[in-house]
């Protein structure tokens, strides 16, 4: 399987691996909303869902859904889970456009490697961020802020347009390395705009509870896709740039 084939599929355009997220985060939405009643929702989501309550509710031996055993792969699996419908189509819209370029670029196996390390420690920053051990993290959010850090590194040159492309080659672009980045004009306007949204996304939907942590953990989700960059890139940074 490699990323250069996983564009095979005109009906979709996507690589595999994107579909194959696309697909399991539906079916859980549509599972847990649709078959499970209020109490077997709630269990499912206390299950999966990464909370820190879960660590301190198994360290004084009290039981929590899911045991020990979710406190292993709940770090992994709250990112396929969204809490709204709107909120699944909002973050899989997000994670079509920014991971498509990258997943071409890694292929199946390292796309899977960089999204799990990703969620792991955006895991860990929740929890070290978190004010209340109660909350609950759910969603693909800092995933797809890591995917699209990743992304500016190799597609500079074709800006927004070339991170959001659902074809094309700008997969293929040399990377640029993590010095260069902050001398590069094009990256720079890149992060401006990038910023300048989720500084707008945070004042409009502060009335709903939406917070400056949320702002900073996207910007810490970029900064840890910048450097898992360099640990899943099959394509070593050419040393001479287009343009």
């Amino acid at each position: 399987m490699q990323g250069d084939n996983d564009n095979l599929e005109p009906m979709f355009n996507l690589p595999r691996v994107i579909l194959v997220f696309i697909l399991l985060s539906v079916g859980i939405f549509m599972g847990r909303t649709w078959y499970l009643g209020g109490d077997g929702a709630a269990t499912f989501i206390l299950t999966f869902s990464f909370t820190p309550m879960r660590y301190q509710f198994l360290a004084s031996d009290m039981g929590f859904p899911g045991g020990w055993a979710a406190g292993l792969w709940s770090p992994f699996t709250y990112v396929f889970l969204s809490p709204t419908a709107s909120s699944l189509i909002f973050d899989l819209l997000w994670l079509a456009a920014f991971g498509t370029a990258v997943a071409r670029r890694f292929g199946p196996w390292r796309f899977a490697g960089f999204a799990a390390s990703a969620a792991v420690v955006g895991a860990g920053l929740f929890w070290l961020l978190s004010k209340d051990p109660q909350s609950l993290l759910l969603g693909p959010n800092f995933v797809v802020a890591a995917l699209l850090g990743a992304a500016i590194r190799f597609v500079y040159t074709a800006g927004l347009g070339g991170i959001m492309t659902m074809g094309g080659d700008a997969w293929r672009q040399p990377a640029l390395g993590i010095v260069e980045m902050w001398s590069n004009v094009q990256v720079l306007q890149l992060f401006g705009f990038i910023f300048a949204a989720n500084t707008l996304f945070a004042v409009l939907y502060a009335s709903s509870g939406l917070d400056g942590r949320a702002l900073l953990q996207n910007a810490l989700g970029y900064i840890v896709g910048i450097l898992l960059f360099s640990l899943f890139d099959p394509r070593p940074a050419s040393t001479v740039r287009p343009g």
